[in-house]
Parts: structure tokens; C-alpha cells; sequence
């Protein structure tokens, strides 16, 4: 699929070709505007009024949607091993609410009970190897109700699984198996929500593998520590060192980090409810920790305890895991490109819940296309820009490149032209980014920032030359 054509991408999911060729064509403005505010990405009352009564569409839902993106990630299996990230975000229309109105079944409280919106968990998929997103095999939407009763009045913690919205963490990765059934090995990769009893039970199989950092210090079947003391106590196997990329809690910097490994045995938390479930389940266990020396001021130290399946019987399997796990900020910075820093979802005009559930579904898609420019550049692919853009704008983007670039080596494009990470390096330039190694590689945001102003650039160079061709007919 081209960066700038989602031609086809809701075909046969849609109730009608018509709604299909619209839905693409929205998208496509989405993406090139580089925001999903219909007035934003719309410059004529027609295609406002288009925008607004596709996502008023009654006939089709936002799970047709999200078919249409799980299907694209299915065909774009083919490799051994495929990381499987999942994570929750909230959506937040608190500010809008008097427009929405609280009697709208599409949305409700969400993380403060006095705010509103709806949560989204989607599981995205990376190849192992070639560290790309392939798409998503799995998206969930849901919505509080005003009037839900509050944990202790529906005696939460005896309910069973599948009646939590906690369940959203199983749920996730048996959608995922379903869509992914060609490929030999997946690796879902969760954070500390989902240190979940019963998914360290359901989840793995022949095919999947559990890698999810640790919330619970458990008990440990047989053995009178429990699993953090009992890691605290371990050796260190080795010292290595990490970069840690900026966030609102962390300072970019590479820190020196200790790692420990050891297989365990987890009791079956003391629930009634989870007597079905074995009394132990066996994993390995691992920790990660920051020294002192590289830890900033008023910083905690990093404290990584993963749990895998993985077998990790040394160093080398040890540090495979960590590398894998620390791919999940990728689906951290999709939820960063959705929202103010890059998409605007929460600003969007839209009057309903259920037609801001779908915007957000095309927004996934939108923002993921974005997210293959930064992979592309981190890790020098030789991918062909081809993938992503026209044969125009490859030469567009060449002429660009040229006027972004300096005297000396440094200065240069570094990647091979016609390449995506070419049109990455001329993408983050655009933004304001230096291209010097000593500023570090760039953002999402600074990705696609420069995106969208590539897109300004070539809209306007297309024009001029349509106005030169007019005015050299006439002669």
C-alpha cells in the first residue's frame, strides 16, 4: 500500500463500494493533512459534508473497520518469529462533552470518573527482525457506562475474567492467533497490566510465547521467597548498557544496567475463582537494574523483572529477551502520533461515539503508514520508497533532499536514494532536525512533522507545474 494511497483498503469489508471509496479517500486526506479534524483536512463545504455523513454511516460499523485492518496485517505474514505489542490508551472528549452529550451510548468515564471518552487496545505486530510493523491483528473499543456501578458493588475481584475489562489482555492475543495462524512463532509482549494469572495460563501454546514485565511479587510454588526477593538474592550474570530514550518520566542517556535470569515456579494466586487454574505455572524470570552511577538526579533507577516463556538458560537468550521487550514504546509513540502530538484525534469535531470510534479505527491505520518512515530510518532499510510513494514524489523528494543537505559528508543524506530511509532523513530535516549524529536519531513526531510539510511542498509544486503546463498550452 502507498503512503499516500489507501486505495483498496476497505474493499469487500464495507456495506457498499461507495462507502469503501469514500472511507479511502478520507484517509487519504487524513493522512495528508496530517490531522483527522474534518475541517482541517477538508478545504470545501462538499467534502466536509461528505466527511461528517460517512462517519454518521449507519451501515457500517467500526468492527467492519477493524476486519479491514486485521486482514491487511494476515497478509503481510510471512516471517519466522513476529513480536505481538499490546497496550491501552484512553481517548479523552472531556472537552467536547456538551457537544457529544452524556447521553450518548458510544462513550462514558473513563480513567477520572468526572472525564469522558472511550479506552482502545490494540495489539500491534513487528517483525522480529527487520524491526517493521506489519499491522494490527487485533483492535478493541470500548466505552464505561454512566451508571456503572463501582468495583466493590459488583464484587469485582470474584467476578471471572472473561467479565473484567481486564479480559481485553487474553482477548487480544486469541484474535491475534486466529489472524496470525501461518506464522511458526509469536511473542506477545505486554506491560505490567498484564501480569494477569490467568493469562500467564491461557496464553502461551506451541506457537506463543508470554514475555510481560512483572507487577506482582507472587508467591513462588514451594519455596518460601516470594519471586522479587528471590531475584534481589540471584548474582549478577552480567553488566551491559542500554539507551534510554526520552519520556516524561526519563532523561535520554545510556544507562549500566545488571541482568540476573532464573526459571521459576508461580503459585495460583489464593482466589477461589481461580481453582480451575493450575496450581503453578512455570516461566523464567528476569531482572534488569540500573546502577547508581548513570541513574539522574531525582530519577528512580530502572527496574525491568520480566516474565517469558522463552527458555533464557544464558546471557545471550537473556539479552534477546530484553531487545524484544523493548520494543514496546513503539506502540507508546503510535498513541503519542494519534493524539496532540501528531493527529489531533482528541480534537476532532465529530458529534457521536460511535462516529469517533471509527475515525480513531482509519486514524490506527493513518499513523501506523507514518510510524514505517522513523523504523525505516532507525535501522537503514533498503526498503524501496516505491512501497510508500509515488514514482512523483520520489523525484520530488530527491529535488527536496538537495536543498536540505550541506557542505561537507555530514551534512549528506547518508541513505541511498530511492530507499524509504532517504525519504525519512529528508522527512526529519523538514522538521527542524539538524542531521547530526550528535542530536540523536529522530522522532515520530519529528517524522511526521517533516511529513506533513513534504506533503505541503509537493501539493504546491504540482500545482505550480499544472498552472505552467496550462499557461505553455495556451501559447
Amino acid at each position: 500500500m502507498k503512503m499516500n494511497e489507501f486505495n483498496g483498503c476497505f474493499k469487500g469489508y464495507l456495506s457498499d463500494y461507495r462507502i469503501e471509496k469514500r472511507a479511502e479517500q478520507v484517509m487519504n486526506k487524513m493522512f495528508k493533512s496530517g490531522t483527522v479534524v474534518v475541517n482541517k483536512f477538508c478545504s470545501t463545504f462538499k467534502e466536509k459534508k461528505a466527511a461528517y455523513g460517512l462517519f454518521k454511516n449507519v451501515s457500517f460499523t467500526e468492527m467492519e473497520l477493524i476486519n479491514s485492518l486485521t486482514a491487511k496485517c494476515k497478509a503481510n505474514q510471512g516471517s519466522r518469529h513476529l513480536l505481538c505489542i499490546q497496550d491501552t490508551t484512553e481517548i479523552n472528549y472531556t472537552n467536547h462533552i456538551n457537544r457529544i452529550g452524556t447521553d450518548d451510548q458510544g462513550v462514558g468515564p473513563i480513567t477520572r470518573n468526572d472525564n469522558a471518552g472511550f479506552f482502545c487496545h490494540p495489539m500491534l505486530i513487528i517483525d522480529s527482525e527487520q524491526q517493521m510493523p506489519l499491522g494490527f491483528s487485533s483492535v478493541q473499543l470500548w466505552n464505561r457506562s454512566w451508571n456503572k456501578k463501582d468495583k466493590h458493588e459488583r464484587k469485582y475481584f470474584n467476578l471471572n475474567i472473561e467479565d473484567k475489562e481486564s479480559y481485553r489482555w487474553l482477548k487480544a492475543p486469541e484474535e491475534t492467533k486466529a489472524v496470525l495462524s501461518e506464522t511458526p512463532i509469536l511473542t506477545v509482549i505486554g506491560d505490567r497490566e498484564s501480569d494477569i494469572y490467568e493469562e500467564l495460563v491461557s496464553v502461551p501454546d506451541e506457537q506463543t510465547h508470554l514475555l510481560i514485565r512483572s507487577s506482582v511479587n507472587r508467591r513462588l510454588y514451594q519455596h518460601d521467597d516470594k519471586l522479587f526477593e528471590h531475584l534481589e538474592a540471584l548474582p549478577s550474570a552480567i553488566e551491559y548498557e542500554l539507551p534510554v530514550k526520552y519520556n516524561k518520566k526519563r532523561k535520554n542517556r545510556i544507562a549500566k544496567l545488571t541482568l540476573k535470569f532464573t526459571q521459576v515456579k508461580l503459585s495460583r494466586p489464593q482466589n477461589s475463582r481461580l481453582n480451575e487454574y493450575p496450581e503453578y505455572v512455570e516461566m523464567w524470570a528476569i531482572e534488569a537494574h540500573e546502577l547508581a552511577e548513570t541513574v539522574p538526579e531525582n530519577e528512580e533507577p530502572i527496574i525491568w523483572r520480566l516474565l517469558t516463556t522463552h527458555p533464557v538458560e544464558d546471557v545471550q537468550s537473556d539479552l534477546q529477551c530484553i531487545e524484544w521487550y523493548a520494543q514496546r514504546w513503539i506502540i507508546e509513540e503510535l498513541f503519542r502520533v494519534i493524539k496532540s502530538k501528531g493527529l489531533q484525534i482528541e480534537a476532532s469535531q465529530l458529534t457521536t461515539g460511535v462516529a469517533l470510534k471509527k475515525q480513531l479505527v482509519m486514524a490506527l491505520q493513518v499513523a501506523l503508514t507514518t510510524m514505517s518512515l522513523k523504523m525505516a530510518y532507525d535501522n537503514n532499510h533498503k526498503i524501496k520508497a516505491t512501497v510508500q510513494f509515488s514514482e512523483d514524489e520520489i523525484v520530488f523528494m530527491e529535488a527536496v533532499s538537495k536543498t536540505l543537505e550541506g557542505n561537507t559528508q555530514k551534512q549528506k543524506n547518508p541513505f541511498a536514494p530511492e530507499t524509504l530511509a532517504y525519504c525519512s532523513w529528508v522527512c526529519a530535516r523538514l522538521s527542524g532536525w539538524s542531521g547530526y549524529a550528535s542530536q540523536g536519531n529522530p522522532g515520530y513526531i519529528s517524522i511526521k512533522q517533516g511529513l506533513d510539510r513534504f506533503k505541503l511542498k509537493y501539493e504546491g509544486y504540482r500545482l505550480a507545474m499544472s498552472i505552467l503546463n496550462n499557461n505553455n498550452g495556451k501559447g
